[in-house]
């Protein structure tokens, strides 16, 4: 008995698409571990160097703070980038390479930290330029060595952001 066309076409893409899906797994890892190795290492790569650059000690005037913020906006710029980067494969990957939805929620939250931290330290440039122009209008100084006075703006570590 001849099957009619559209089912023959039906059961032999279900064949086809049987054999695929027992070809996938093998294949399946060694694509994913073939591209997300690299991404995870330059990823890996670019928090070191963000975590480094992130300025450490109370800054004792306009210039340091202010320098001490443009660089960890810079800094959180590059993290950032890298985060969306690293984002986009898991998500479009994540089927494929069965990964764990805890991995893709993980970066997920790691790019919305990175994101608001940057926020802070790019608006902590502004803030920072702000202040000056108020003190040089005769405003208060907010690094004059006055009793409880201290800076507006701490950029020791990245959770202080």
């Amino acid at each position: 008995m001849r099957c009619a066309l559209p089912n023959r076409t039906l059961f032999l893409g279900l064949i086809a698409a049987g054999a695929l899906a027992v070809a996938v797994p093998a294949n399946a890892n060694e694509i994913c571990q073939s591209e997300f190795q690299p991404l995870l290492q330059s990823h890996q790569q670019v928090m070191q160097q963000t975590q480094a650059a992130m300025p450490r000690g109370r800054p004792t005037n306009f210039d340091q703070a202010r320098a001490n913020a443009q660089r960890a906006c810079t800094a959180l710029g590059n993290a950032q980038t890298s985060f969306e980067r690293l984002k986009k494969w898991v998500t479009d990957n994540g089927d494929f390479c069965r990964l764990p939805d805890t991995m893709i929620n993980d970066v997920s939250t790691g790019l919305t930290n990175v994101i608001r931290n940057r926020r802070q330290a790019c608006q902590g440039v502004a803030t920072l330029d702000r202040q000056r122009r108020q003190a040089e209008a005769g405003g208060a100084n907010p690094f004059a060595p006055q009793a409880g006075r201290r800076p507006q703006l701490d950029l020791r570590t990245p959770g202080a952001l």
